[in-house]
């Protein structure tokens, strides 16, 4: 799993018990993160910059790269590749215009596939939009099956935020604000990554002019389905904080991410949430987000926090081999649930 914040490749290697279908047992056996090479990190970052041939050689580079770092994985902690029956591959979304009928994720299937010789599930995405839906968030459909004891609603704080949670057994989830993803550009403009717990934010003030001509954006006045791209973010989201300082842009950014949040946890009757995502080790947004909400946040251990999204997307890729949907409808917005992604399996593993 790769975001949209570019904080690097995560890689969950997991195992799934589907005996019971009604109560899915896995286990999260190793994890890792890699950085992005900084030449994929930069193209990546001016990804609208870039021709159509840039773009194509950099699926192929962007798929090169994450041959490298499951070669790696595997050797570091001895695992047989014939152990593993796939490799759900999300890729890098660099174009996602649902309204438009695409979303665009790279890191080329068939390359990995043979370099590696591990069959490749990737393309996620694509069918749910070819099918009106938005193709995100499919996170949900995890949550739903693997974590609902856990928690009423569930907040996932990556590049862009997003929410999930069933009311009367019915699934509801949909992006809600952009998250670190904004954070992590200004900070690289001081060449630095992120801003660790929320340190620069804190020092800044709140831009009430800004905060308010944001929260009368058209996005956050709709319900879901609906969701964010890097698109709508630079056109539109970016521009409005260009008289701010850096500090203030932050902090008036956790500002707007609190008050979405804690108004989305009201709308939806929340009592406990359970959040994961580079956001949930930002402790001074935490401290924000708590201080307005009457209910329990849950902050598991930072495996969790930082790769639940790829164990999900691993989930799906066995439902898929299943022949399982991989999709909720009442979240995407499509007609029906989907069997989603592109199986890639050259060698002819898996019969």
């Amino acid at each position: 799993m790769s975001g949209t914040s570019l904080d690097g490749l995560d890689i969950a290697h997991a195992a799934f018990d589907f005996s019971n279908p009604d109560q899915i047992r896995f286990q999260l056996i190793h994890c890792q993160t890699y950085p992005l090479p900084p030449s994929i990190f930069e193209k990546l970052s001016n990804i609208f910059d870039q021709t159509a041939a840039a773009i194509f050689e950099l699926d192929q580079e962007l798929a090169r790269f994450y041959a490298v770092c499951i070669e790696q994985f595997l050797h570091d902690f001895k695992i047989d590749r014939k152990d593993i029956s796939a490799i759900a591959s999300h890729g890098q979304t660099i174009f996602h215009q649902p309204e438009k009928g695409y979303t665009t994720q790279i890191g080329s299937g068939l390359t990995l596939n043979y370099l590696t010789k591990i069959p490749v599930i990737d393309q996620f995405r694509q069918l749910d939009v070819s099918a009106g839906g938005q193709g995100a968030p499919l996170v949900p459909l995890g949550d739903q099956l693997l974590f609902s004891g856990n928690a009423e609603g569930f907040l996932n704080l990556g590049g862009f935020a997003n929410i999930s949670t069933s009311i009367n057994n019915r699934s509801l989830a949909y992006d809600i604000c952009p998250a670190n993803l904004p954070m992590n550009l200004w900070m690289q403009e001081i060449e630095k990554d992120y801003d660790k717990d929320g340190q620069m934010a804190r020092s800044g003030q709140i831009n009430q002019k800004v905060l308010q001509e944001v929260l009368s954006m058209s996005f956050f006045q709709k319900n879901g389905p609906k969701s964010l791209g890097t698109e709508w973010l630079k056109l539109n989201y970016l521009p409005l904080f260009n008289s701010c300082s850096l500090p203030d842009k932050l902090r008036t950014h956790l500002e707007l991410l609190k008050i979405v949040c804690n108004q989305e946890f009201q709308r939806l009757n929340l009592k406990s949430v359970y959040i994961t995502g580079g956001g949930a080790l930002n402790t001074f947004l935490i401290d924000l987000i708590r201080k307005e909400f009457n209910g329990e946040l849950i902050v598991p251990d930072t495996a969790f926090i930082n790769y639940k999204e790829a164990l999900i997307f691993a989930f799906l890729g066995a439902r898929f081999l299943r022949n399982e949907t991989t999709t909720i409808a009442a979240v995407t917005g499509a007609p029906n649930a989907l069997r989603t992604g592109v199986l890639h399996d050259y060698q002819s593993s898996i019969r």
